[in-house]
């Protein structure tokens, strides 16, 4: 099993490279960033259509929920080891600085909309204090809720700014481990729900 896991694991080697291709475009396009999201979704699609074949091909169509679901994990594995040196070449010697400085922008957008939205709900910095009083006659609710806003936009910015700044730190091996790392737990993911298809067709016989 492990040499025809390693095979379809090439296969889904070139499927993800390919997909990661879409990610530095993602940075500048919508598309891109859309459609990259797309194939990641299709990846169950892709794995039930192998195991299928594997199991019609090699097994004369009987496969147990166990050796497929063994056999997803072992050639989503194999396919993310491959990845991961076309994620490391990309980070180390391809990237130069993008995808931060896009993650980068991102977050001072964020952070320039939270700040603003912060601003706007901070009605006792622009209130006089007459009004204010009399506005907290009609509804005292409303000052605690602008008060529990703007902590929580408060919090959020902090936290987006504390991300940035722990992803600027990550070398290229911490990106690509994390890659991996993502991968290997979306494999295990994936093979319950493909394992569970592939298998299926043993079930009906059996109670036929």
């Amino acid at each position: 099993m492990i040499h025809y896991a390693m095979n379809f694991g090439a296969v889904v080697g070139v499927y993800y490279i390919a997909k990661f291709c879409l990610f530095p475009m993602s940075f500048n396009s919508t598309f891109a960033g859309m459609l990259f999201i797309g194939l990641t979704l299709m990846v169950p699609l892709l794995m039930y259509r192998l195991v299928k074949y594997y199991r019609d091909r090699y097994l004369g169509g009987d496969i147990t929920f166990t050796h497929a679901l063994a056999f997803t994990v072992l050639s989503m594995g194999f396919g993310s080891l491959l990845a991961a040196v076309a994620h490391y070449t990309y980070f180390a010697f391809i990237d130069g600085g993008a995808m931060m400085g896009a993650i980068e922008q991102s977050v001072e957008q964020m952070v320039a909309i939270a700040e603003s939205t912060a601003m706007a709900s901070d009605t006792t910095a622009v209130v006089p204090p007459v009004l204010t009083d009399s506005i907290a006659q009609v509804a005292p609710s409303i000052a605690g809720e602008d008060i529990t806003l703007v902590t929580s936009l408060d919090s959020y910015i902090t936290l987006l700014r504390t991300t940035t700044e722990q992803i600027k730190a990550m070398t290229p091996i911490d990106m690509t481990i994390g890659m991996l790392s993502n991968n290997l737990s979306w494999s295990i993911i994936v093979a319950l729900p493909v394992a569970a298809f592939a298998s299926l067709r043993n079930l009906k016989e059996k109670k036929s």
